[in-house]
């Protein structure tokens, strides 16, 4: 009776030993929701302005209706943005990519599985009984490996969020400028109506002169040229819309969706720039989400330098071994494993890590000084063509213009030849379409910049606010409330 008592109360402990095992690297409480980063990456995207914020987009099925434009109504800049945060593969898939650091962290912080193993023996010598063996083995390492973990994958996860925030303003950036070519095409086309127009009725009062003998047939045959050229320039303009919109389609993922439609808003739009370099400068260095995503690699990597330091520690395991042989006879076996860093000592890979945040280092004074020459390129790109936009409206138009009539009424009245007349009227038509160009230089300029800067021209919008990673699950929390 006390043998048996004795031998329930080992295995009693055996098996409270493997428990207190197990429990001791427990996986912790944080959870595989990553809607924590998802909404932190919305929030660093409030820059972008849309008919709909990128929360309210991301929840919409990519492929699905957008409840903000049912592809045959007039398109402007925010439905259109709109509907690219919610369709754009690229985006949808910066957004995957959070999903999938959010598990690495979760993974990254989970400690090693318990290793247990059974035997069953057969006795050989002719005794009763069987010999039989449990073991539990656990390694101890990922005490001191297991924070340098989950500190590198925690960056990661952050620079994942700054990544889908910066592809969210690309995105932005990128429709609005496809829809400023869409309406730039549009104006082009109803300039090239004009022409045609015009020198439709060039061609009808020659062929009248011609018919009264006042003119050569060679007149009336480069009056029909003419002519003939504003036509091609029209069928050229019209497949110009078309191939347009096709590709701000394909931006906002909609790329077999109808193109009967047609853009409307502001070309260039009024938006209130800074006019000083510095404070740009300054907006690009507070607001500019890849420079954060920079950081982050950097902190990642310091903590993979961490991680490989670990490698001049001893592994250490313990184990814990049941034992009975074929007397019936109980044992428990405590023992421990330790790997001695003798020919590996780890400085291979502190140095391998170190030269990495070297790297990493200097990509991230190489996005620092990027984002400073994005900044200067723009506005002065932005100035050029505004100021050319300036004189063109304000001077030459009028004055092409007011040429083009002076020198029909001329020649109606013969005062001026056929050459004049055909010059003033092409002279026209390209101060036209020219000013058309710079206006749609001027928006790409204007949205360049505004990339440039971080995404607005608001500072308070602009400012890269640290993210904190939700450690835990909402259900422990709610416990922890309650």
């Amino acid at each position: 009776m006390h043998a048996s008592f004795t031998g329930s109360a080992l295995r009693t402990r055996t098996l409270r030993t493997i428990l207190l095992a197990s429990l001791l690297t427990a996986p912790g409480c944080a959870s595989l929701d990553a809607t924590h980063e998802l909404q932190a990456a919305a929030d660093a995207s409030r820059r972008v302005a849309g008919s709909i914020g990128p929360a309210e987009a991301w929840a919409l099925p990519v492929e699905g209706d957008s409840p903000v434009w049912d592809g045959t109504a007039p398109l402007g800049y925010n439905d259109a943005v709109a509907v690219a945060l919610q369709g754009n593969p690229t985006l949808r898939r910066a957004l995957a990519v959070i999903v999938e650091r959010r598990a690495r962290y979760v993974q990254e912080g989970l400690p090693p599985n318990p290793t247990v193993g059974f035997g069953i023996g057969i006795a050989v010598d002719g005794l009763s009984g069987a010999p039989m063996m449990v073991q539990g083995l656990q390694m101890l390492s990922w005490l001191w490996k297991n924070p340098h973990r989950v500190a590198a994958a925690e960056a990661e996860l952050r620079g994942a969020v700054y990544d889908a925030a910066f592809e969210c303003v690309g995105a932005m950036m990128r429709t609005r400028i496809q829809l400023a070519g869409v309406l730039a095409a549009q104006e082009l086309l109803e300039y090239d109506r004009q022409y045609v127009e015009i020198t439709g009725r060039t061609m009808q009062l020659v062929e009248a002169q011609v018919e009264a003998g006042e003119l050569p047939e060679l007149e009336l045959d480069r009056a029909r040229l003419e002519h003939q050229e504003a036509i091609e320039a029209l069928i050229a303009s019209d497949y110009a819309i078309e191939t347009s919109k096709l590709e701000l389609l394909a931006t906002m993922g909609r790329p077999t969706a109808s193109t009967d439609w047609i853009a409307v808003g502001a070309l260039p739009p009024t938006w209130t720039i800074p006019s000083d370099e510095q404070t740009l400068l300054e907006l690009a260095a507070e607001g500019r989400l890849d420079v954060a995503s920079a950081r982050e690699t950097i902190l990642a990597l310091q903590a993979e330098l961490g991680l490989a330091e670990t490698r001049r520690f001893p592994e250490i395991g313990v184990r814990v071994e049941y034992r009975r042989n074929a007397s019936d006879r109980e044992s428990i076996v405590p023992g421990m494993s330790i790997t001695i860093p003798v020919f590996d000592n780890g400085d291979p890979a502190v140095a391998i890590q170190s030269a990495r945040i070297d790297a990493a280092t200097l990509t991230l004074l190489e996005t620092l000084e990027s984002a400073q020459q994005d900044v200067l390129t723009g506005l002065t790109r932005y100035r050029d063509a505004r100021d050319r936009t300036t004189v063109v409206r304000r001077d030459q138009l009028s004055n092409a213009i007011a040429a083009q009539e002076r020198s029909d009424a001329a020649y109606r009245e013969g005062v001026v030849d056929l050459n004049t007349l055909l010059m003033t009227q092409r002279r026209r038509i390209a101060v036209e379409r020219n000013l058309v160009t710079l206006e749609l230089s001027t928006m790409k300029a204007m949205c360049e910049l505004r990339q440039a800067v971080g995404g607005s021209f608001d500072p308070q919008l602009d400012v890269v606010e640290p993210i904190e990673i939700e450690a835990r699950s909402h259900d422990v929390e709610q416990e922890d409330a309650s």
